[in-house]
């Protein structure tokens, strides 16, 4: 079953909520309500079976472009016309969504949201679940004495403020970096991806849309590479900001 083209209707709820997120631009908010409805559909008890058929369909899209993926022909992402009249956005609406729903996979506890973000005036709102931040989070629990994380409960981050550097994921985290143009991006962002779903650990996703339509714009590889190394170096436990996230 397809999902349906227009997606409004079952964002409204969302779309309240899409308000309070003031540092997001007018796309970044765009895709938080969605994030948002497709979320709130997936974990809670009972679930919105409109919002796990949509999640279900985006799942085959991550790491491809949207004109890859023809079983998702004719749905809008979330997005108002003035977005879907350019490809950009909807390159990194789609991008991110898809994402989501392959990380969000199989878990439906409302304690294991994948999408979270900083709160404003909360501990380094800005960065909290950026990519950058997450990928040194994975870092924290690749690090970890197996039996220790065994006995985590939930692949929180740890106590160490400063988890030491692992090489094979920070490798990953370059390749991404390096990517020369979205589509090798998406590709290269489902490993880290597959990676935060194993340890548990939450992605921004809103901010990441906003950095995949910033990637394609001149001079925005550069501006999305220093916003996750910024992230990656900015990287502390945090303080249970999480916890008011819807």
């Amino acid at each position: 079953m397809e999902p349906s083209a227009d997606t409004t209707a079952h964002t409204a709820d969302a779309a309240e909520d899409a308000a309070k997120r003031p540092e997001l631009t007018a796309f970044g908010r765009a895709v938080h309500g969605q994030l948002l409805w497709l979320q709130r559909g997936y974990v809670s008890d009972p679930d919105d079976p409109m919002a796990v058929q949509v999640l279900s369909q985006l799942r085959p899209g991550a790491g491809r472009l949207p004109e890859e993926v023809p079983q998702l022909l004719g749905y809008d992402y979330g997005l108002g016309e003035v977005w879907l009249e350019e490809d950009a956005p909807v390159r990194a609406a789609h991008i991110a969504l898809t994402l989501y729903a392959r990380h969000q996979q199989s878990l439906r506890n409302w304690d294991l949201r994948m999408y979270r973000w900083g709160k404003p005036g909360g501990q380094r709102p800005p960065l909290l679940h950026n990519l950058g931040w997450a990928v040194r989070a994975v870092m924290d629990e690749e690090s970890r004495p197996r039996d220790a994380a065994d006995g985590d409960g939930g692949g929180g981050v740890r106590a160490s403020a400063r988890p030491p550097v692992h090489e094979p994921v920070r490798q990953r985290f370059v390749q991404a970096g390096k990517a020369s143009d979205v589509k090798t991006m998406a590709d290269r962002l489902r490993g880290l991806v597959d990676l935060l779903h194993r340890h548990r650990i939450p992605l921004d996703y809103a901010v990441l849309a906003e950095h995949l339509h910033r990637a394609q714009q001149p001079g925005g590889l550069a501006e999305v590479r220093c916003s996750w190394n910024f992230g990656f170096n900015a990287y502390r436990k945090p303080d249970n900001t999480d916890k008011d996230a819807p």
